[in-house]
């Protein structure tokens, strides 16, 4: 096969082009680990802990495990954790709605993530 310098100048752009978006496909698809603020040890038992969980205890949970349900960031993991302190434990899973910010279709994207059986 022989080639002319503008079309092996051609391919070789095309190939670097090729193995750039191979690259980034890789990128896309690789799933970094969470990490709590701790320390990474620590990080790594809960990422180890929540992969064989099936729910959250929100009457037990720290503020860096809560932050790990869906739709759930630091603000309202917070807001969670102080709601339980002025109020006591939750006793059933819907009781999570009066925690401000937490409105219906919050509460349905958490129901399933979630349980109540601690503190009793």
């Amino acid at each position: 096969m022989w080639l002319n310098r503008h079309e092996q100048a051609a391919l070789t752009v095309l190939g670097v082009l090729a193995l750039a978006g191979l690259g980034v496909l890789a990128w896309q698809q690789q799933r970094l680990p969470l990490m709590i603020e701790e320390t990474p040890a620590q990080a790594v038992e809960w990422d180890r802990a929540l992969q064989g969980a099936r729910q959250v205890d929100v009457n037990t949970a720290t503020v860096a495990e809560l932050e790990r349900l869906p739709q759930v960031g630091p603000t309202l993991a917070q807001r969670i954790v102080e709601y339980r302190t002025r109020h006591g434990r939750f006793r059933r899973p819907e009781e999570l709605s009066r925690v401000s910010g937490i409105g219906p279709k919050t509460y349905q994207g958490l129901r399933d993530h979630i349980t109540v059986d601690g503190g009793r």
